[in-house]
């Protein structure tokens, strides 16, 4: 319930908050970070420089949505959430792709989001990202409508993913969330290279499951068949 109330309550405030770039998005792979020289790991910066173009939220049952202006700089956590931008300099994790990626941590009964308003292209059928996760499953989310991910390809230290937006068009909301930690322990979401594709998404698992099963259906059917016709040429 509380995952449906933060992922609705973006339609709602970033369409203000965000007006200004509803012409396109922005930062998708996160190399626009300006970090300030001198900046120590795990001093808390501005968004506007960490995470350009982005706007960034905590929820939690007890304080509701909370947004904030200022994230980490290669911060992790031992309990309650954060968000980051994370660099080579990081003492746990290193960026996906490039210079930066986002870091979200979900801890102590809150989950940690970032979003943006853009347009999604002309033609766009699905949406690709680079991913790595622990413990909990990150919610994407298009207006406030969770985006199911199919993983498309791994890698060694992440997963590229896709997610059908085919029926999505013009401007639109697009949201991360950690949720908060399922097991009691971390919970962590690092994030990089967000983008739209006209290449039609991949099939859902259970699609592709069926389809290997009735492969192997029909495999076996042929195999019975000729065993049976070479026992009774034998008879």
């Amino acid at each position: 319930m509380k995952t449906t109330k933060l992922i609705a309550g973006f339609s709602v405030a970033h369409l203000a908050v965000l007006s200004a770039q509803a012409q396109g998005f922005v930062n998708l792979d996160f190399e626009s970070a300006s970090i300030p020289a001198q900046t120590s790991v795990g001093s808390l910066i501005p968004i506007s420089e960490a995470l350009p173009g982005w706007s960034a939220y905590f929820d939690s049952t007890t304080f509701g949505i909370e947004p904030t202006t200022q994230v980490g700089y290669d911060g992790v956590s031992t309990g309650g959430p954060i968000i980051s931008v994370i660099d080579k300099n990081s003492q746990l994790y290193g960026p996906l792709q490039g210079s930066y990626s986002a870091f979200l941590f979900g801890g102590d009964g809150f989950s940690s989001s970032i979003s943006q308003t853009g347009t999604i292209p002309t033609g766009s059928k699905s949406l690709l990202l680079d991913a790595w996760s622990y413990d909990a499953t990150p919610i994407v989310a298009i207006n406030g409508q969770s985006i199911n991910l199919v993983p498309h390809q791994t890698f060694a230290t992440y997963t590229l993913y896709d997610g059908d937006i085919s029926s999505y068009a013009g401007s639109v909301t697009l949201s991360f969330t950690e949720p908060s930690p399922t097991t009691g322990g971390p919970s962590e979401f690092i994030l990089d290279n967000i983008s739209f594709s006209t290449n039609a998404p991949t099939p859902e698992p259970s699609i592709i499951a069926l389809t290997a099963i009735g492969g192997l259906l029909f495999g076996a059917r042929k195999w019975f068949a000729r065993r049976r016709y070479a026992v009774q040429a034998k008879a």
